[in-house]
């Protein structure tokens, strides 16, 4: 994978932890300000974390659908610079022997 991919990558999984972190601050400050009960600010405080984890859930399951994507993207492109199929690249080196290599 080129540089680039790969600090594509850390600069969105970078954007993603920043925004988690922005939102469980951002929601815990508002709350402890907030004039009401303590029971209310704990419930409220919980539903902002159960919200906000929901959220990075979603965002991390979206990002590992994207890396997924990426790394077949690569491995075809491997396979195609090398003259054979995507599949040749998964799995364990089925069909590889010495039969070819002279060394016999």
């Amino acid at each position: 994978m080129s540089n680039e991919g790969r600090e594509g990558q850390d600069g969105l999984i970078s954007l993603l932890a920043g925004i988690g972190v922005g939102v469980l601050l951002g929601g815990a400050i508002a709350l402890l300000v907030a004039p009401q009960s303590g029971e209310q600010t704990r419930a409220q405080l919980k539903e902002s974390a159960d919200d906000a984890l929901g959220r990075l859930q979603r965002s991390m399951e979206d990002l590992r659908v994207k890396v997924d994507e990426v790394a077949t993207n690569a491995r075809e492109a491997i396979a195609q610079r090398r003259g054979t199929g995507p599949d040749a690249l998964t799995g364990d080196v089925a069909g590889a022997t010495d039969e070819g290599s002279g060394d016999a």
